[in-house]
């Protein structure tokens, strides 16, 4: 892959990253050293940014790098299984601006758990646990993400053996920024990185449909001829398999995508930082025309690398997924100057998402766990966020030869299955308990772990992180139609079940609660 830019182009695409990471490291010490702890513990608005620039901070949080890398690979190599997991991310969108940002603006101020105290399902243990699964989610999406930056970076300067290097340099980079900027600063830095990307994706998507005179049957009709594949191309099943498997896997990937991008941990925190509950919904509509946009546009790319560099694709094998867009941006461009924008694109998403990401889970250190001891302030936070992005990149060294794919599955089921259900129960089920939020919790996040760890992920193929080795026990490999129902089910079984729901405690004090919130 180090052919992909020339030296000149190298050139222009890290002075352009050095120059936005300066550009944005001044941004966040302007914009969020004074903020973000202080002016939130006192709820202060005035200098928070506005509802529409949350919207594109929250739209940004979503978009992450492996979003444009591997989505993008897996809709050229599948076809419609990859076009279904970008289906699965805006339902989940929808489902977030309809039941999630409005009352979660209105009852938490700094974190999520804050939600489940108002509620009545709260408490010292739910809020640690919650903190503890919020940074189950956050550091398999931050290791993801610093792996693929890695990889890459070095395949750009032509040096796939400083993957470890730029690993470490990228995320000191990053945790940085996130340490530096805050709420407020991270969310500029999201706002500029979307500023970029999203045009460059247009624009690149808008080259397809030109290449192949603006008729998507003629597209859809070489996108199959270049996958190798052929009419399955446009058949579910490439990717998920087929039979009870394929249809598992299948109606998990689009419901536990759902769920997971309904509780994703930055984009909640971003939520809850917006400056009133109305400023949250209409922030929502501006991050679903976004995502809209977004998604349009990566799906007309993986269709047309499917077209034009199919068979490349094919000869470089699975970890060429990665370098999808770039491959695509040298067939339309000779000259390098798409590849070199696509190339920038890649390391400011990489960059933002990092960077809110580690901000989420240094709040979910800080302000939750840390919480139990009673040093829940600010500069444990910041901290916090420094220790997250530290030990991420020291993760990312010793896993970035393992299956991305894994990984990436990993978090988002955690999120959907453990951190959905609960935020849902606490906004509209008055019976939830905290007993119920702890088996949730808890109960679906070693469910989930459990149902990998016996999955062809780990074991028994030779895409597994353990090829030598056979103790799977199912073949699916996207479990989002078993846990998810197992979250809500444990949920619910925790909460009938808790003696003090039944002697009219926690069970009384969650009901009036619920008739204190607005109707959305």
């Amino acid at each position: 892959m180090s052919t992909l830019l020339d030296p000149s182009s190298r050139s222009l695409v890290f002075a352009v990253f050095s120059v936005f990471v300066v550009i944005c490291l001044m941004l966040c010490v302007v914009t969020g050293a004074d903020e973000d702890d202080r002016a939130l513990a006192r709820s202060d608005s005035r200098r928070r940014l506005r509802s529409w620039q949350q919207g594109i901070a929250m739209g940004g949080d979503t978009t992450t790098v492996a979003t444009v890398t591997v989505l993008v690979g897996m809709v050229a190599t599948f076809g419609f299984d990859g076009l279904g997991v970008m289906l699965g991310s805006l339902i989940g969108v929808v489902l977030f601006l309809v039941l999630i940002v409005e009352p979660l603006r209105r009852h938490a101020s700094l974190t999520a758990a804050d939600l489940l105290d108002a509620r009545g399902s709260g408490g010292p243990a739910v809020r640690v646990s919650w903190g503890v699964v919020t940074l189950l989610v956050c550091f398999p999406l931050l290791v993801v993400q610093l792996v693929v930056v890695g990889n890459v970076a070095a395949a750009l300067i032509g040096q796939p053996g400083m993957r470890t290097g730029c690993i470490v340099v990228i995320g000191c980079a990053m945790t940085a920024l996130a340490v530096s900027g805050g709420i407020r600063g991270t969310g500029v830095v999201m706002i500029a990185k979307s500023a970029i990307a999203l045009p460059v994706l247009l624009v690149t998507a808008v080259l397809v449909l030109d290449r192949f005179g603006w008729d998507p049957g003629r597209l859809l009709d070489a996108a199959a001829g270049g996958s190798g594949t052929g009419e399955a191309f446009l058949r579910p099943g490439g990717y998920t398999g087929e039979g009870w498997v394929g249809a598992v896997n299948r109606i998990g990937q689009t419901f536990g995508m759902s769920m997971a991008t309904l509780a994703m941990p930055a984009v909640l925190m971003r939520a809850i930082s917006t400056k009133s509950p109305r400023g949250a919904r209409a922030g929502g509509r501006w991050m679903l025309g976004e995502l809209t946009l977004l998604y349009g546009a990566l799906a007309v790319v993986g269709v047309g690398a499917a077209a034009l560099v199919g068979e490349a694709l094919r000869e470089a094998g699975p970890a060429a997924q990665v370098f999808t867009p770039l491959m695509l941006g040298r067939a339309l461009d000779s000259g390098g100057i798409l590849v070199a924008a696509m190339a920038c694109v890649l390391f400011l998403t990489a960059l933002a998402a990092v960077v809110d990401v580690t901000l989420a889970a240094g709040i979910a250190l800080g302000r939750d766990v840390m919480a139990a001891s009673g040093k829940a302030d600010g500069a444990v936070s910041r901290w916090a966020a420094a220790l997250t992005g530290a030990v991420s990149a020291v993760v990312a060294v010793m896993v970035a030869d393992w299956n991305l794919v894994v990984v990436s599955t990993l978090w988002l089921a955690i999120s959907g299955a453990a951190l959905a259900p609960v935020l849902l129960y606490a906004l509209y089920w008055p019976g939830f308990t905290a007993r119920g939020a702890l088996w949730c919790l808890w109960g679906a996040t070693a469910l989930t772990i459990a149902a990998l760890a016996l999955s062809p992920y780990v074991s028994g193929t030779p895409g597994s992180i353990f090829p030598g080795a056979d103790f799977r026990v199912w073949d699916v490999t996207i479990p989002g139609l078993v846990t998810v129902p197992a979250g809500f089910l444990l949920g619910w079984l925790g909460s009938v079940t808790d003696p003090r729901r039944a002697a009219g405690g926690a069970g009384v004090r969650g009901s009036s609660h619920h008739r204190e919130m607005d109707t959305v």
